[in-house]
């Protein structure tokens, strides 16, 4: 039985993973950042570790005690960490200040070389998530209009520039005005202020970066997303086929077919 660790963040991304895993047989180490983990998670790792956010050095000590060399960064945890009172390690402050640039990728890549240099190996987060990479075509029920349609192309025009500098990857748009971006505040928080902006109508667009680290970060939604986008009054989001994971496709599908939000794939082209 292979062993392999978790390194969770926020959401169900970390459980809806470690479930597949489980289930072709791994054994799973779960590492917890932030003491929210569902409980559901923690009964289907074989052992579950609280390491707080910035203790940098004990995460790699509990992945040599476990003997675990795949390790997966899955789940959200908020950019607005870096700028708060973190409590961080000797090792972690010195990663940090070598880097000239504190974006995600510079961070994430630091810590994925700092493992590597242990001998541990950060996998690819779409590994055992086949079934959750979807093609192109409309999901729900409900289906966007062509004034909708004109705001998701003109959404992915502007995320994939925004991707491309490192600073967000979702966009709100309505009637060809760009009402929100994304920046360190995360995308539940981008979707909630251009929903407040845009008093009803618009689209939220998500897209991967130009040169998509599979490692981590990659485009994620679920639940927790779709409620947002209901609760904002947005009436479309649209997500780059093949490049976004989507956590338990059928209830998204179905929550979104209630609350009439279209769940628009297109392709990574377009």
């Amino acid at each position: 039985m292979a062993k392999l660790a978790v390194l969770a963040g926020k959401g169900n991304l970390p459980r809806f993973f470690a479930e597949r895993a489980a289930a072709r047989g791994h054994e799973v180490v779960l590492i917890d950042f932030l003491g929210e983990v569902r409980p559901e998670l923690a009964q289907i790792a074989s052992s579950s570790h609280f390491v707080p956010l910035g203790q940098w050095q004990r995460v790699i000590d509990t992945l040599k005690q476990e003997n675990v060399t795949d390790v997966y960064l899955l789940g959200s945890i908020s950019k607005g960490l870096m700028f708060s009172n973190l409590e961080l390690d000797r090792r972690l402050l010195g990663l940090l200040a070598n880097l000239r640039e504190k974006n995600d990728n510079a961070v994430i890549e630091a810590f994925v070389q700092d493992l590597a240099r242990e001998g541990i190996v950060v996998r690819p987060q779409t590994e055992l998530l086949e079934d959750a990479l979807l093609g192109p075509g409309v999901l729900t029920d409900i289906v966007p209009d062509d004034k909708a349609l004109a705001d998701i192309g003109y959404g992915l025009e502007v995320a994939k520039v925004l991707a491309g500098l490192d600073i967000g990857q979702t966009v709100v748009v309505k009637d060809g005005a760009v009402l929100a971006v994304e920046a360190i505040d995360g995308t539940d928080a981008t979707i909630s202020r251009g929903g407040t902006l845009a008093k009803g109508g618009g689209v939220v667009v998500k897209v991967a970066k130009p040169d998509q680290d599979l490692r981590f970060d990659v485009p994620t939604i679920g639940l927790d997303t779709i409620e947002t986008v209901i609760a904002s009054g947005l009436k479309a989001i649209a997500l780059e086929a093949g490049r976004t994971i989507i956590v338990d496709v059928p209830s998204v599908v179905e929550r979104a077919n209630r609350g009439k939000v279209s769940v628009v794939l297109v392709k990574p082209e377009m």
